[in-house]
Order: C-alpha cells, then structure tokens, then sequence
C-alpha cells in the first residue's frame, strides 16, 4: 500500500491514553477512538503500559493495533518526584510537566526499539504525536525516520494573570521562571526543523512555535465533546425550583471557586438560587470554611468528584455554568457545559475564550479581584433575572458544539490536514 492508496496508515503517538481518566489522558483517548471510527483511516495506537488495562476492556481494542513500549523504569521514579517538588496532587504542573519530558524521550526511544524494521520497511504513511500536548518536549522519533510527521493540538505555557500577582505561589509554580529553559533540552530544536506539521490548541501556543518551524501550521483545539457521554440538548433547561448554577474543576486556586462565593456572599438574589460544585482538590477544607463564614451553607452544595454520566446529569438540570478560572490553557469542561445547553460565565482568557464567543456566553475581562468579584456577580444576577437571555445563549452554544467540536467532527478536520500533509510530501 502506497500513500496514494485510500486508506492512510496513521501512526498515533499517544503516550496518555485512557477513556477511564480526565484531562489529558481522556483527551488522547477521545482522539484515538474517534479517529479509529474513519474509514479512510488505518491508526496504529503507541501508549504507554499503565492504560493497557483500561484500554484491552474497551471497545478500541477491537479496532485499531495498540503497541506499548515501557518506560516504567524511569517514568515512575519522576513522577514520585515531580508530584513531591510540585507540592503534591493538583499543583506544581509546571514541575510536573518538567519532570515527566525526560520519561517521554525515551517512551519514544523505546517504542523505535520495537517498530525500526517496520517504520523501515515503509508500514506507516504518517506519525501523529497528540500526547503529550505541550510544545515544549522534544520527539527523538523524528530523528530517527523520515516518515512525514505531525505534532498536536499542543497547549500550555500561558502566563499567569499580572493581576494576581501571588497566585503562581499558591500554586507552587516555582519553575515558571526557568521555563523557557526547555528550548535547550534534548531533541527540541532538531523536533521543530524536522515535523511536517504542528497544530496548535489555542492562539498563545500558535506564537510559541519557534520560527525555526518550516511545516504547515494548523489551529484546531484539543478538546471535544463526546455526545454518547455528554448528550448535545436540544435546548436551556428552565429551573424548576431554584436557578441552580454549576461549576466543575480542580480545588486549586487558580480555579477561582473562591471568587464565586465572594460574588454569592452579599447578593440577596444568588443566596436565593443553588451552586453546585463539582471537583475535588487540596482547597476543598478551605472552600468548605469559606462557604460557613460567608453564610451560603443552605445554597452551596459540595458533590466532590463525579464520573461523567453524573456530571452530565447535573449539568443538563442546571441553568448556568459558571467558571470564573484565572489561567485555563483548555477547558474542555467548558465544551461539556455548552454541549448541556448552559450558558456560561468565564474569563476573557486563555482557552475557554476560544471556545466560548459573546454569543454563547458571558466574558469577563481579566481585571484585579474585587472589580472581578463586582463583575461576576452582576453577570450571575443578570443570567437569573434574564430567562430570554439563557435561552439565546443557550442556542447558540449548541450550535458551535454542533458544528465544530463534536469528536467525529474533529476527527474529520484531523483526516482532512492528515491528507493535506500527505499530499505536500508526494
């Protein structure tokens, strides 16, 4: 089979892969399985060892091949380490990040080991490198064949708010400073002369691609929305009760929760409707004592954390999504909400803004706390005293989850730039 052939024969570097986890390792399976489901597509899956259980139970496994190189022997002791530099789970990803690119070189070393003769022997017409998604980790495979390949959607090193000057402390971000250092690391400056195409997830990533870069350029987020798991509404759900609000994600600080309940603490309206707080993390003691002192027991209910069925449940009895997060690289979480018919309340900043327009949603600008706090509240009171204004909102975030960030749909745009690049190399 040539590369003319119909059928492409897509390599899929996916080293975080796995339908039963979030964030990342969700993202790369939800690329894997959605692109396995095309015709005009033949994927090869390489991940890593821990995710074979997850992975052999799942119905992927009867669609694609899946290779696992190891690279336990050095990925595990890292990560004991980065977790314990970076100030434990939910913070210091910077340090993370850092302390898991030296396993992912040799995740890549170790998977040549196993797949030179065939890479050699011409069985793949590209490679496609979606995890790990930040830009800043260099690929030793594409050293090591001339098989043309991408790399993407990468996301990440967006800065941190000016506004909230002690927030990257909070969040034990001590390496930021040195993170630029990364451009020295081993593989990276070669990686970028030598793929064929990156895409990125978001603006901000797009101009941290060096101008050594030669390849095709492309702009396509990384997240998605599975409607199988997140059923698209045909409309806004009306409160029955209470306007209840709902908001999802880590515990952490740059989250915002606390400027949430800042915003409820002296609005009469907000103590009458319901938040619902979705998420777990080491600021929940800290939240819980908040949600005392400001007197928003009887109104703020703590659910911790939810599979997606029941997070999809509570979102589609909700009526209005709001997450006011101060440094968002993604948000899919975002997607879900629209995909639930809620109208959103979140900051003009990072990827959310990405996914969210003015005609979907609410947009913050990004402004010191207390002006942020006044905002918030105004938006939130707005949204419940203002039914015709969720319904509109409401429709038109359907709309874009419809038209551009179903899974099938991103699967799609990804085949289209697969033969867009093909087509270049011949």
């Amino acid at each position: 089979m040539t590369s003319n052939s119909k059928v492409l024969r897509i390599l899929l570097l996916a080293e975080a892969c796995n339908p039963e986890w979030t964030s990342v390792p969700l993202v790369g399976y939800n690329f894997a399985n959605s692109l396995a489901e095309r015709d005009e597509l033949c994927i090869t899956i390489a991940t890593h060892p821990r995710n074979r259980e997850a992975l052999e139970k799942n119905s992927i496994s009867k669609k694609v091949e899946i290779i696992y190189p190891d690279n336990e022997y050095i990925a595990a002791l890292l990560y004991k380490a980065g977790r314990l530099l970076g100030g434990g789970e939910g913070k210091g990803w910077t340090t993370l990040t850092a302390f898991q690119s030296i396993p992912y070189l040799f995740f890549e070393k170790e998977l040549f080991k196993l797949i030179s003769q065939r890479l050699a022997n011409g069985e793949f017409d590209l490679i496609h490198r979606v995890t790990p998604v930040t830009p800043t980790v260099g690929s030793p495979l594409s050293t090591l064949t001339n098989i043309p390949m991408i790399m993407g959607p990468l996301n990440g090193g967006l800065p941190w708010p000016t506004q909230y000057p002690s927030l990257r402390k909070q969040e034990n971000e001590f390496l930021v400073p040195f993170r630029k250092l990364y451009k020295i690391l081993p593989y990276y400056a070669s990686t970028y002369r030598r793929v064929a195409a990156c895409i990125s997830g978001s603006q901000h990533t797009a101009s941290e691609v060096p101008s050594s870069f030669r390849g095709r350029r492309y702009l396509l987020s990384e997240n998605g929305v599975d409607p199988a798991k997140f059923k698209i509404a045909n409309g806004w759900t009306p409160p029955s009760k209470k306007f209840r609000f709902v908001t999802v994600g880590r515990l952490v600080p740059y989250k915002g929760l606390w400027l949430t309940l800042s915003a409820m603490r002296d609005s009469n309206l907000l103590k009458d409707c319901e938040l619902v707080v979705i998420g777990d993390g080491p600021e929940k003691e800290k939240m819980q004592q908040m949600i005392r002192d400001f007197k928003l027991e009887k109104c703020v209910r703590m659910l911790g954390h939810l599979d997606q069925n029941s997070l999809s449940a509570e979102m589609h009895s909700s009526q209005c999504f709001v997450f006011p997060s101060l440094r968002e690289f993604g948000g899919g979480v975002v997607l879900e909400a629209m995909a639930c018919g809620l109208p959103s309340i979140i900051v003009d900043y990072g990827g959310p803004r990405e996914l969210l327009d003015a005609g979907s949603g609410i947009l913050l600008p990004m402004q010191p706390e207390e002006p942020m706090i006044a905002a918030l509240r105004i938006a939130m009171e707005r949204l419940v005293n203002e039914p015709e204004l969720c319904l509109k909102l409401s429709e038109n975030a359907i709309g874009r989850v419809r038209s551009d960030f179903t899974w099938d749909i991103k699967a799609k745009k990804l085949s289209a730039i697969y033969h867009d690049v093909i087509q270049e190399k011949l």
